[in-house]
């Protein structure tokens, strides 16, 4: 039986609402999660660490720095760099508050120059690095941009039913999620880029803060497949019609094979953060996963191309570990460390 538009659109709309609420509620009921954004964040109480600290590790391991924590935001989660590398945009939480007062803050590489930009999460840079997208609980729900000023003016509301977006490396597109479904849309136009998986491919629930392949034909991140596991999947993107750039292929790379819609399972389990950071050279995607024997969260990494287990990413320190995010020559790796003191 055919449903009315109206009663479909009513419908649809219910249906997100639950959606979103059920996905906030998961979130916030999250033990030990660093970030302050909805990849980790949930209801204050004493058990957590006493400090959530910037770290900057070499991308060959040779080297861990500690650039401290944010004045006056004990909480903080989801950094990026800035493209040219000068800052990095993340996201805290002021003692007393809760995943509701989330703010956006941005930082100079050093760790020092602390700017509010008022409130948000998951912060997200233009390729220009004039803008940055975010999502945000309050001042109106959902995902948006404005200028990497913070001038309040300049907010635009981009889908009020959007969480998690993240901008393209190219800077021509924006994704997030809309009740775990993939949305991705066109920076210039506000056009929705239709999705549709290959026919071997899995149906996911997308979760949020996820990461673009360098080349903007893919997106991986952490996603619940209907057996309700988790895994870290990538999918290949339906591209602009217009679109004919030719593909780079690699011997071996089993991305460049994947087909349009297609989806690559590179793990599954139980623990991970919603979080992912994808080298610009392509070659390294890094998450966070629980460590049995370390008994700590650490930040693993696989070759995306490739068959093979992840490993755990040398040099890091031996704490509990969420939130990374790659600098734009590859060479650091920033990420959100959880210390007892």
């Amino acid at each position: 039986m055919a449903m009315p538009l109206s009663t479909s659109v009513a419908a649809d709309r219910a249906s997100t609402r639950r959606a979103v609420a059920w996905l906030v509620a998961f979130v916030i009921g999250i033990a030990g999660r660093a970030s302050v954004a909805a990849d980790s964040a949930e209801a204050p109480d004493d058990s957590r660490p006493k400090a959530e600290k910037l770290m900057l590790l070499a991308a060959d391991g040779t080297e861990c720095r500690d650039l401290g924590t944010v004045p006056g935001y004990p909480r903080i989660g989801s950094p990026a760099f800035s493209p040219d590398g000068a800052f990095i945009a993340l996201d805290g939480i002021a003692p007393g508050g809760d995943i509701f007062d989330t703010a956006l803050l941005v930082v100079r590489a050093d760790g020092t120059g602390l700017k509010v930009l008022g409130d948000g999460a998951m912060p997200s840079w233009s390729a220009d690095g004039k803008r940055i997208a975010f999502s945000r609980f309050q001042s109106g729900q959902g995902v948006w941009v404005m200028d990497a000023a913070g001038d309040p003016a300049s907010a635009r509301l981009i889908d009020r039913d959007g969480w998690g977006i993240q901008w393209s490396p190219d800077g021509r597109f924006w994704a997030y999620q809309r009740a775990g479904r993939l949305v991705v849309r066109d920076v210039d136009t506000g056009k929705v880029i239709h999705q549709v998986r290959s026919a071997d491919a899995p149906p996911l629930v997308w979760m949020w803060n996820f990461a673009w392949s360098p080349d903007s034909r893919s997106l991986c991140g952490v996603v619940r497949l209907t057996n309700n596991q988790e895994a870290v999947a990538v999918q290949k993107l339906e591209p602009p019609a217009a679109e004919a750039w030719p593909e780079q292929r690699e011997q071996g790379d089993l991305l460049a094979g994947l087909p349009v819609g297609g989806v690559r399972l590179l793990c599954t389990g139980d623990d991970f953060a919603e979080d992912v950071a994808w080298h610009p050279h392509g070659r390294r995607l890094a998450f966070p996963a629980s460590s049995a024997p370390l008994g700590h969260r650490q930040i693993y990494e696989c070759d995306p191309t490739q068959d093979g287990m992840p490993r755990i990413v040398p040099g890091q320190a031996p704490t509990d570990n969420v939130d990374q995010c790659w600098s734009p020559d590859g060479k650091t790796l920033v990420y959100v460390a959880h210390f007892d003191d």
